[in-house]
């Protein structure tokens, strides 16, 4: 039993290492990739524009930009609202309101736990009862609406 728990030991160490690794890793890669940048851009400042790129040359530096910034506003946004999406995870929203009490943002197992487990029987819940249709709304406001104003 107690190698088992070394080894499990072990196998945590070595992803948080190893996760430790791949963020140096990055920042290395990043570093090249700024350097290569900076001298491309030196190098195109003696290119005109009608010698031009060749095709696969334009596609490639188009690729790196995109997944650079698709790497960039995926980790931005993670950084910003990490914290709010862990917190939430899991947990339904109760958009249906259950409870009656107006906070739709409260998990859904709160609320059914306020309401009680069971639905009553026989009782339709009040955001599946039946409401006036569209147009015998407009029409009651235009109808409405014409009374007041003679």
């Amino acid at each position: 039993m107690r190698e088992k728990e070394l080894k499990e030991g072990l196998a945590d160490l070595a992803d948080v290492a190893e996760r430790d690794h791949e963020v140096q890793m990055a920042r290395a890669e990043l570093y090249k990739i700024a350097k290569y940048s900076i001298k491309l851009h030196e190098m195109l400042k003696g290119v005109s524009e009608s010698a031009g790129l060749e095709g696969w040359v334009q596609s490639k530096i188009t690729k790196a930009a995109d997944y650079l910034g698709s790497v960039y506003h995926h980790l931005d946004y993670d950084m910003k609202f990490g914290e709010q999406v862990e917190e939430s995870k899991g947990e339904k929203p109760d958009f249906l309101d259950l409870d009656g009490d107006g906070d739709k943002k409260e998990p859904m197992k709160k609320a059914a736990k306020e309401k009680g487990s069971k639905p009553q029987k026989g009782k339709v819940p009040p955001q599946f009862q039946k409401k006036e249709s569209y147009k015998v709304s407009i029409a009651n406001k235009l109808a409405e609406t014409l009374k007041n104003k003679i």
